[in-house]
């Protein structure tokens, strides 16, 4: 699919399926491709669309300074790009992030919400880390360090499987510095914890236990907040949930949406029978 005009870029995305439509939306240091083998499984039941966001694969990579509120835009006029009333958004980490941001800013394009790995706050120590990591490979670029991928992984699926590791990594590698930092500031500092009780659609939180990156007492506090949320949390999985546990991942989504989608169109048959 050729780029579309978004605002000041040209943004990238693949359209798939039919169906409500489900948007992806990726990590840090991720393209539309993490979604590679997702993709065909949700477009047996929905309309996936899959943006690279701002900053990665073939969409524009302006200067920064981005924000979640610049990326949940970008996905609000790719929506309107589609001819898309609403859709529902699944994001992981910062995808995640960013889908947070376009229900809190744009609630009416927002059918359901599926939050992978991600967090509606960061601490103090944290804001740090991510603010040294984004001022270094963008002077330096990426090096052995920054491109490892094992800790975005449980332990026991890195030792069996070092070569997904290695691949993720490289593609993180293979990102533009200038993007990757600017994004990476983006999500280094937020929290809007209590305004997620303002989002009143449904919810599934989706939670490694071994998650090293994103620890999972920010999925709680979401699921505390949010007034329609879903909380599972997965035994012997981390970061990278989808990749290392594919067919829960695409069961508990599929399932979640479902009953979305047949609880909206039982409303909307009531409201009908309602103006009769």
């Amino acid at each position: 699919m050729p780029c579309i005009p978004i605002g000041d870029i040209q943004l990238n995305c693949e359209v798939d399926g039919e169906g409500t439509p489900l948007v992806l939306l990726h990590g840090l240091g991720g393209d539309l491709n993490y979604w590679a083998a997702d993709a065909p499984v949700f477009a047996k039941h929905h309309r996936v669309v899959r943006p690279d966001l701002r900053g990665f694969g073939q969409t524009d990579k302006p200067a920064g300074p981005y924000s979640p509120g610049l990326f949940a835009g970008d996905v609000a006029r790719l929506l309107d790009a589609n001819r898309i009333e609403d859709a529902h958004v699944l994001g992981i980490s910062m995808g995640g992030v960013i889908a947070q941001r376009l229900a809190l800013d744009h609630p009416a394009r927002v059918r359901s919400l599926v939050l992978v790995s991600t967090s509606s706050e960061v601490g103090a120590s944290s804001i740090a880390a991510w603010q040294r990591l984004a001022d270094k490979i963008e002077r330096q670029g990426f090096d052995s360090a920054s491109a490892d991928a094992r800790r975005s992984f449980s332990k026991g699926f890195a030792e069996r499987h070092p070569e997904i590791v290695a691949e993720l990594g490289r593609r993180n590698a293979a990102c533009d510095p200038h993007g990757y930092a600017a994004a990476a500031r983006a999500v280094a500092d937020y929290n809007w914890t209590a305004e997620l009780a303002m989002v009143t659609v449904p919810v599934l939180i989706l939670q490694g236990l071994d998650d090293q990156l994103t620890p999972p007492g920010g999925s709680v506090k979401m699921s505390r907040v949010l007034p329609q949320a879903r909380l599972l949390m997965i035994a012997e999985a981390g970061h990278n949930l989808p990749l290392e546990q594919p067919a829960l991942f695409h069961n508990a989504v599929l399932a979640f949406l479902a009953g979305v989608d047949l609880t909206m169109s039982g409303i909307v048959r009531e409201l009908r029978r309602h103006r009769k």
